[in-house]
């Protein structure tokens, strides 16, 4: 009898085996959806210096490798300001949703170290004109984006807030901080420097 019960543990066992392994087991690779505002755009993804996948045009789907290193999303339209973002790698068991803002440089915020870790899977660009016929134009089009990204910069920090369980909380919560003022300033460097149309 005992020896039926070994035997019948060792066939379930290795039935389940594979199914296990798959429950544990994380892809090394992941896949990033890239929208940009409008679409129809080419956006290169580069990490350390080496562009890794290519979306022409958007919105498109890119697989990318699993890496500690962020990547660099750089998005090109004609009549448009070539529009970039820095996409930060994120511990799997803490994904904070999307960290690129507006299309701009967004708030980087690493979860941990180590193979585990991926990226957030959808980013949208808002992609500058690169003129605008008034200056009403030009500073509603900057407000919307100032807007914007002051709300996502609250959900992103109420992640954070909710979901960090580590000794190092504060520390990511001051650097979304740090990295929302430098956005915020960006915006209205942006906006002075933008061309509008002569009449």
């Amino acid at each position: 009898m005992v020896r039926f019960i070994l035997i019948v543990a060792a066939v379930i066992t290795a039935l389940l085996f594979p199914f296990g392994c798959a429950t544990v087991t994380k892809s090394s690779t992941q896949s990033i959806s890239i929208k940009t505002r409008p679409p129809g755009a080419k956006c290169a993804l580069e990490r350390e210096g080496v562009v890794i996948a290519t979306i022409n045009p958007t919105p498109g789907t890119a697989f990318v490798e699993k890496d500690n290193e962020p990547i660099s999303v750089v998005c090109s339209k004609q009549d448009f300001l070539v529009s970039s973002g820095t996409l930060a790698s994120e511990f799997d068991n803490m994904t904070l949703g999307n960290i690129i803002f507006g299309g701009l440089i967004g708030v980087v915020v690493d979860g941990a170290s180590g193979a585990m870790h991926g990226y957030s899977a959808m980013v949208t660009i808002s992609l500058i004109p690169s003129e605008f016929p008034s200056i009403e134009e030009r500073d509603d089009f900057f407000d919307n984006l100032r807007a914007e990204f002051l709300q996502e910069s609250a959900m992103a920090s109420y992640r954070i807030s909710q979901k960090c369980q580590d000794s190092n909380c504060g520390r990511k919560i001051e650097a979304a901080e740090v990295a929302k003022q430098k956005k915020l300033e960006e915006i209205e460097v942006l906006r002075q420097d933008a061309k509008i149309s002569e009449k």
